[in-house]
């Protein structure tokens, strides 16, 4: 699980699986109201509240095309970097 918290209006945790569905990569994208803080809450902390959660959305990759988005990323992140700009 990937907390993420950089931008407070988009917000949220990451979830990467790959036992789901088999030869597929499972992504699952928790968006959390701006209003609440989430820095020191994980998504199965029961302190989270379900009205919480604003927004989910959950898709299938084929093996290629999670290759596909980690290239992108790769050259997302360079571009990032390069413009001196490394927040995490």
């Amino acid at each position: 699980m990937i907390k993420c918290n950089s931008i407070e209006y988009r917000k949220g945790f990451i979830e990467v699986r790959g036992d789901i569905h088999n030869d597929c990569i499972n992504v699952e994208i928790w968006n959390i109201d701006p209003g609440v803080n989430i820095t020191n809450v994980n998504l199965e902390d029961s302190s989270l509240k379900g009205e919480s959660i604003i927004a989910n959305t959950e898709i299938e990759l084929s093996i290629t095309n999670a290759e596909a988005l980690i290239s992108q990323l790769q050259e997302a992140i360079d571009v990032s970097r390069a413009r001196d700009n490394t927040q995490q």
